[in-house]
């Protein structure tokens, strides 16, 4: 068992350290990126941006000045409602419906005045389960590849226009050959002058295009398709794209298939360069058609994405890096914002507490509605030093606390809270004082006892002499009393030697219940009678014996009388019929095994029914303050288990409670058996 005081704060400030250098890595490689980078979460505020971001022209406002409430709409567009209710295309929500990388474009208006087009790639975002927390938001500009576009688009609509026009002019020419002549020769200057513009356009675009008939041979090649295969156009012209195309193409022909719907937007695919490398593309195409609106071929648009997919790749194996070694402390990790918030919990906390990521700290720690006093988190962000304490939660269980200040990505002070579950600790070190204290209590017992037998006996021996000398009547009575008396404190104290005994540690050994429950008795039924506490008991004779520890099944008794004893004086404050106190005892048949019943039942307060699933927990008491420690029914709880017993309640508010202690008839054959594994 791994010694948890060894852990000193030298080994946290480590483990922090390397959460801090994966952490600034991610963050220097995200900040290498040309593009535009946000991270978006569900709720629809920016979490994270690159450098790029940071210095974007079309923020609303500088990016040291963001806050909680800042949306990705207010950011980049102004808006103060989300896009899509404003009539605009929002790839978050696609993202969140699908599950799917998406892509959209949009108009944004930057600082200076200037309106550009960007494509957004947005990609999602999941936990260590699968669960979509937001999205990654790519900007890219496209105005200039979409100026290009259409130019292209329009260069062909007027190709077609004028080869219309051309054809309409030669039919209706029949009469004037030369005015014929004429038109035609206009017809091909101005085809001549839009193929011009398209291959201008063809040269200058920034991204790869191509156009294949419909036997998917190449009938043209542009620059960037060059550069980004190693093709030249000679190599291409005329040839097969499946040159160089390679998954999904191989398979089936993604624009020409039955089942493709063009235009075809933002597929990827995989391609394959003439010096042998393999690259990611994100490819439009689109049909060509003939003047009467027969298929003539197809136009392709793609452009490289390896890189993007890399980093893309490398961020998602660093958060996973970061989220395993998160879940593989034994600790529970919360991150929180001055104000109280929650921003991230690792698996640990998640499973304890349930998702409270934008919860306030102290509603689901303590279940209150304001900040707690003396809040060690406000001291920690304050004095930028590591604080550290134990907090009990409504859950009744104890936690270690460590609150570690740092500066996130957003130039923000935030804490990182450790929480580690010391209840099982806290139980064991108060049964260890319980223990040594009763320890104390039996050494100081027997002391006393051993003091308290030399004189009683001498007084019962020395009554026993004048009681033989005494011949008058009213003398004999008084001496038989005084030994009747004597005889009774040494039995009392007889009871107290044998309770504060210590047998070989836990040693047990064969006893009768029965002579257990009257040495308990014993020592506590002064008390009773004085409260004027009425005692019931059924015990039968000739129950068989058990195999216990009669010490510690005697302190198991003596805390349930007490209990009743607790409870019968809180209803009853003096005489009265109904202040019962009954202990029976019986064989029952449990799992086929015989066992002995102890039943102790008083007819006192009883036990509300929102509490009674805890009273065997440690450090759970409904006494007042300084009446009980919370440890008396968990102790005996444990002793009963180790005997291989059960203790068990029923309890009904205001009527009655009786605790059930079943214990193993004692037999050679159940000396190593534990009904307990049968459960």
């Amino acid at each position: 068992m791994r010694d948890e005081r060894r852990i000193g704060p030298y080994d946290r400030r480590k483990d922090n350290c390397q959460i801090r250098r994966n952490f600034k890595f991610l963050e220097s490689v995200v900040n290498g990126v040309s593009d535009p980078i946000l991270v978006i979460g569900s709720d629809m505020r920016v979490k994270l941006t690159n450098k790029v971001a940071q210095h974007f022209p079309a923020l609303k406002r500088p990016v040291e000045e963001f806050t909680d409430d800042d949306h990705c709409y207010r950011l980049l567009f102004g808006l103060e409602k989300p896009c899509d209710q404003v009539g605009k295309h929002c790839p978050l929500i696609d993202v969140l419906e699908t599950g799917r990388p998406v892509t959209a474009e949009h108009e944004i208006l930057l600082n200076t005045g200037e309106s550009r087009i960007y494509e957004i790639l947005a990609s999602p975002l999941r936990s260590d389960e699968g669960a979509l927390l937001g999205i990654i938001e790519v900007l890219r500009d496209v105005t200039e590849r979409n100026r290009a576009t259409a130019a292209l688009q329009k260069s062909h609509e007027e190709l077609e226009l004028r080869i219309r026009e051309r054809t309409a002019d030669i039919l209706a020419m029949n009469e004037a050959l030369q005015e014929e002549i004429l038109e035609r020769r206009w017809a091909e200057d101005s085809l001549v002058q839009a193929i011009e513009r398209a291959n201008l356009i063809y040269r200058v675009i920034p991204s790869a295009i191509f156009t294949v008939d419909t036997e998917r041979r190449v009938t043209s090649w542009n620059n960037k398709a060059e550069s980004l295969t190693g093709y030249s156009a000679e190599e291409m012209m005329g040839k097969p794209c499946s040159i160089f195309s390679m998954h999904p193409c191989l398979d089936q022909c993604g624009i020409f298939s039955p089942m493709a719907r063009p235009p075809i937007l933002n597929k990827e695919c995989i391609i394959k360069t003439k010096d042998n490398r393999y690259r990611i593309i994100s490819k439009n195409a689109d049909l060509l058609h003939d003047t009467e609106g027969n298929v003539i071929g197809a136009v392709e648009c793609f452009e490289d994405i390896t890189d993007k997919k890399g980093f893309e790749n490398q961020l998602r194996t660093e958060r996973d890096k970061f989220h395993a070694m998160l879940s593989a402390l034994d600790q529970g990790l919360h991150i929180l914002t001055r104000d109280f918030e929650i921003v991230f919990q690792n698996e640990n906390l998640r499973k304890i507490f349930g998702d409270k990521i934008g919860e306030k700290c102290h509603r689901v720690y303590k279940h209150r509605d304001e900040p707690c006093e003396n809040c060690k988190m406000l001291e920690a962000l304050d004095t930028l030093e590591i604080r550290r304490g134990e907090l009990i939660m409504d859950d009744g269980r104890w936690y270690q606390q460590s609150y570690v200040p740092f500066k996130d990505v957003d130039n923000e002070i935030k804490a990182l809270i450790l929480l580690r579950d010391i209840t099982e600790e806290k139980a064991h070190q108060a049964e260890t004082l319980r223990a040594g204290q009763l320890a104390s209590i039996g050494e100081l017992a027997a002391g006393v006892a051993h003091e308290i037998n030399n004189p009683i006996n001498g007084i019962i021996n020395y009554a026993q002499i004048l009681l033989d000398e005494n011949k008058d009547e009213l003398g004999r009575d008084v001496l038989s009393r005084i030994i009747k008396e004597g005889e009774r404190i040494a039995d009392i104290v007889s009871n107290l030697l044998a309770f504060s005994r210590q047998k070989d540690g836990d040693a047990t050994s064969e006893v009768q219940v029965v002579e257990v429950i009257d040495n308990s008795f014993a020592l506590i039924k002064h008390q009773l009678h004085k409260d004027c506490i009425i005692i019931e008991q059924d015990m039968p004779d000739d129950l068989p014996p058990i195999q216990v520890n009669p010490q510690q099944l005697q302190q198991v008794l003596l805390n349930l009388l007490s209990n009743a004893r607790y409870a019968l004086n809180r209803r009853y404050s003096g005489r009265d019929a109904a202040k019962i106190l009954r202990v029976s005892c019986h064989v029952v048949d449990l799992r086929g095994k015989p066992f002995i019943r102890i039943e102790v039942t008083d007819f006192g307060t009883g036990i509300p029914e929102e509490i009674i699933g805890y009273i065997f927990d440690p450090f759970f008491s409904s006494k007042g303050p300084g009446e009980g420690t919370g440890l008396g029914l968990s102790i005996s709880h444990g002793i009963i288990k180790d005997f291989n017993g059960f203790l068990g309640v029923d309890s009904r508010e205001g009527e009655y409670t009786t605790m059930t202690v079943d214990l193993p008839v004692y037999t050679p054959s159940n000396d190593d058996t534990n009904p307990h594994d049968e459960v």
